[in-house]
């Protein structure tokens, strides 16, 4: 890849985070589903880029290096998923850990999406809501890796990001619902 930021599966990632932020703030009458769908396709944005990042990180293991990223300048991917120092969690790699919680709260979100007036449907928008807070620490920890710890830091990894900016995306979405939730506007005939 001769450039980072011009890589057709990054763009198709930035695709993504706008499409989930447009249904974030669109008002079309059914906004608790648009926020739904929303929390969904940032989730959705997340998991598959985590992915990404887990089979950059394989391909670096088994090859030296990958086509699927740079490996040079500020805005590359090589140095921070390629560290074997930074890029793991007990022995287990970040993306492994972002397909997970990505996981929870797709069914969190989905299980909502399905049927947001059971009996069960505001614990489990409060699991949404705390599943996703309890990522942010995570988020901000690997931010200060990229910036401080990698070998020739800084780096930014641009497929890094895109997940991280998911998960705070995500938590949008979440706050906004248990702000309508909590207004009284759960279903879309309250407004």
């Amino acid at each position: 890849m001769n450039e980072a930021l011009t890589d057709p599966v990054l763009i198709a990632f930035f695709l993504g985070l706008v499409v989930s932020s447009y249904l974030m703030f669109v008002d079309n009458g059914k906004k608790t589903s648009m926020l739904l769908m929303s929390s969904l396709s940032f989730a959705m944005v997340g998991i598959i880029s985590s992915a990404y990042t887990y089979i950059i990180h394989n391909k670096m293991v088994v090859q030296g290096s990958t086509s699927f990223c740079s490996s040079e300048g500020i805005v590359q991917c090589g140095s921070v998923i390629g560290d074997p120092e930074w890029n793991n969690l007990f022995g287990v790699p970040w993306g492994i850990f972002g397909i997970l919680s990505f996981s929870v709260l797709i069914f969190l979100s989905l299980c909502l999406y399905l049927d947001r007036h059971a009996k069960w449907s505001e614990d489990y928008l409060n699991y949404s809501w705390w599943a996703g807070i309890a990522g942010l620490p995570f988020v901000a920890l690997l931010v200060i890796i990229e910036l401080t710890q990698v070998e020739d830091a800084p780096h930014i990894c641009p497929f890094c990001t895109i997940a991280h900016i998911s998960l705070i995306g995500y938590v949008g979405s979440i706050y906004f619902l248990k702000i309508r939730r909590n207004m009284g506007k759960w279903s879309e005939n309250e407004g």
